[in-house]
């Protein structure tokens, strides 16, 4: 009796350490699974101010309410609204960057829409005061053209968009065109008066 429970002592501890090898995970599976769920999550964040749309009832009702009041027939849908961080629109009012949104604490808002075929873009401040009124065009005032044709990019290719600016409504007399100039990698957007003086050389890449 005692030399088969000898015989058979060595069988059970061998038996007894591979099923805790099975069981217990490999430290360095662990860390390779760990760094690819960090990985993963790392990617899956949203990048900060990066067209970020909100929702319309979150815009202040003094916003909302002056811009229907200016734009009744405007076609405007929620995802159309967007915040913008704080920025110099009383002496910049005609520059903003359409990529550069958010939705928390924003100083100003936009909207997007279309009137008359037409596709416009209203910036105001949180309490309610127009800033500016961007307007899609496909011509450029002759003296505007010829600032250009003549200026420091005259050999460089103009953008297809292009804006026509106002601090109140089109009907205003105070107008800033933008116009995006490229020549290879490099790329800038001009703005310009009405009579083609060069306001701001914004770089771009």
């Amino acid at each position: 009796m005692k030399r088969t429970i000898y015989s058979l002592t060595p069988l059970a501890f061998i038996v007894g350490m591979a099923l805790v090898a099975c069981s217990t995970p490999d430290k360095k599976d662990n860390a390779t699974m760990a760094t690819a769920s960090d990985s993963a999550s790392v990617q899956a964040a949203p990048v900060a101010n990066t067209k970020t749309k909100i929702d319309r009832t979150k815009v202040p009702k003094q916003v909302t309410d002056l811009f229907y009041a200016d734009y009744p027939g405007a076609t405007v849908n929620d995802a159309d609204w967007y915040g913008y961080p704080n920025f110099d629109y009383v002496n910049d009012w005609y520059d903003y960057d359409p990529d550069l949104y958010l939705n928390q604490d924003p100083d100003a808002y936009l909207v997007q829409f279309t009137q008359d075929s037409i596709a416009q873009t209203a910036l105001y401040t949180k309490a309610g005061k127009k800033i500016a009124l961007h307007k899609a065009v496909s011509d450029l005032p002759a003296a505007v053209s010829a600032a250009i044709s003549k200026g420091d990019y005259k050999t460089w290719t103009i953008g297809k968009d292009k804006e026509e600016a106002f601090q109140d409504k089109d009907s205003d007399k105070l107008k800033v065109y933008k116009v995006t100039v490229s020549m290879g990698a490099q790329k800038h957007i001009l703005y310009l008066s009405s009579s083609g003086k060069v306001i701001k050389d914004k770089k771009v890449s």
